[in-house]
């Protein structure tokens, strides 16, 4: 039988997902292609890397590490790429990153989200 507290804290990891995401979703098609490189100088990071950022975080976390998958995240590259992707490109892959981990959370087991594990070197 399920847990009425493992399904609230599903339920809400879900929401706030869906929030964020349509946040963020709104936010990117506000900007120009030539916008989602620009870095005001070589030590900020553009839209397209704060993107590719969040996409590699969600892949580590959620869809590798509390989903099994393996852990394939160049995290360097996130940083250090200036352009390639459009942004309807970006959008869709952080599309298919957030519909992976929207079906792992959903079909996460308490055990599994109980379960101790270390992603990037850190014990959770």
């Amino acid at each position: 039988m399920e847990n009425i507290f493992h399904k609230e804290f599903i339920d809400q990891c879900l929401i706030t997902i869906n929030e964020n995401t349509l946040k963020i979703n709104s936010c990117l098609q506000e900007l120009d292609e030539k916008d989602i490189w620009f870095r005001s100088n070589e030590h900020d990071n553009s839209v397209g890397n704060i993107l590719l950022h969040l996409c590699g975080n969600i892949r580590q976390y959620i869809i590798s590490s509390l989903g099994g998958e393996p852990d394939i995240r160049e995290r360097d590259l996130e940083f250090s790429t200036t352009g390639g992707f459009t942004r309807t490109a970006l959008s869709v892959k952080w599309q298919d990153t957030i519909r992976e981990a929207r079906a792992v959370i959903s079909h996460a087991t308490t055990e599994n989200l109980l379960r101790r594990r270390v992603v990037q070197g850190t014990p959770y």
